[in-house]
């Protein structure tokens, strides 16, 4: 049961009980649970079905997940490279439209060197060079993208 106590003319306090408290700590660690279980199956079934547009094959659901599990881990490094790079680029004498082909042109060129690394070093996901290439793509053109909305709105 949920109390008030008046604590001025203008404002309440709300007092809750022990079973309340449990209630909502539940529903909120569900609420993340199933958040972030939606934004991941939207990557691996995004991704499976992209690999089966593009005729990548892998031997099951598990190596697709530890390429994924692989590429977010190597991409991290190279994260990091980008935005050093980036960091220089936004402050170069140049005009936004070029600073934004340099900056499109070097995340490609960083994430197909990153998708690069890892399916040489994965045997159970194939992709061909023209396959590297496409994800790479997509990967650049999504970030692209919501970078754009996140830049847009502010």
């Amino acid at each position: 049961m949920i109390k008030t106590l008046a604590k001025g003319l203008s404002e309440k306090v709300i007092v809750l009980q022990f079973r309340d408290k449990v209630i909502i700590g539940v529903a909120m660690t569900l609420l993340v649970a199933v958040s972030i279980g939606i934004v991941f199956g939207g990557i691996i079934f995004g991704l499976a079905g992209f690999f089966s547009l593009i005729g990548v094959s892998y031997e099951s659901i598990g190596s697709l997940l530890l390429f994924i599990f692989f590429t977010f881990l190597v991409g991290i490094f190279f994260e990091i490279i980008e935005q050093i790079t980036f960091f220089f680029i936004t402050r170069a004498n140049l005009p936004s439209k070029e600073k934004w082909v340099w900056i499109a042109l070097i995340k490609l060129i960083l994430s197909w060197i990153v998708i690069y690394i890892v399916n040489e070093l994965m045997t159970t996901v194939v992709l061909s060079s023209l396959a590297v290439f496409l994800t790479a793509l997509l990967i650049v053109s999504i970030d692209i993208v919501f970078d754009d909305k996140k830049r847009g709105s502010k």
